[in-house]
C-alpha cells in the first residue's frame, strides 16, 4: 500500500466460488511492519460465497489489490452478532493464518480472538 493510502473501509466486491459475485466489509489498516486486513460477513445481504469459504483465495486477492507483502499480513474475519441464541451465531473474531506457496494462501487455520483483542492488533481498541 502507498504512504498516502493506510486505512481503506469499504464493502469489497470479489469473484467467489465459480464465480459467484460476492461481497464482504472490509478494512485494510496498514502500520510501518504489518498490514492488517479485517473482513466482516455480511450474511443475508451477500449473494455468494463466504468469506470464511473462500479465505485463502480473497487473502491473495487481497494482498495483490492493495499491493501488501504477503509475510506482513494479519487476516482478522470477523463475523457480526446474528441476535440468536446459538453460539455459532454470535459475534466472532478470529485470526486466520496460512500456508503461502510462493504465489498464493492455501490451507487457512482460524483461531478464535476476542473482540479487544483484534482491536488491539488493529489499534482501533
Amino acid at each position: 500500500m502507498s504512504a498516502e493510502l493506510n486505512f481503506i473501509d469499504e464493502v469489497f466486491h470479489f469473484k467467489g466460488e465459480w464465480d459467484v459475485p460476492s461481497f464482504c466489509g472490509l478494512k485494510v489498516i496498514s502500520k510501518p511492519d504489518k498490514t492488517i486486513v479485517i473482513t466482516t460477513e455480511l450474511y443475508d445481504s451477500n449473494p455468494g460465497t463466504s468469506v470464511t469459504r473462500f479465505a485463502a483465495q480473497l487473502a491473495t486477492e487481497l494482498i495483490s489489490k492493495f499491493n501488501i507483502r504477503h509475510d506482513r499480513l494479519i487476516f482478522i474475519e470477523h463475523n457480526p452478532d446474528r441476535k440468536s441464541n446459538l453460539e455459532f451465531y454470535q459475534e466472532a473474531f478470529d485470526i486466520v493464518e496460512f500456508d503461502w506457496d510462493g504465489v498464493r494462501f492455501t490451507n487457512p487455520k482460524w483461531k478464535r480472538i476476542t473482540k479487544e483483542e483484534a482491536g488491539e492488533i488493529a489499534g482501533i481498541s
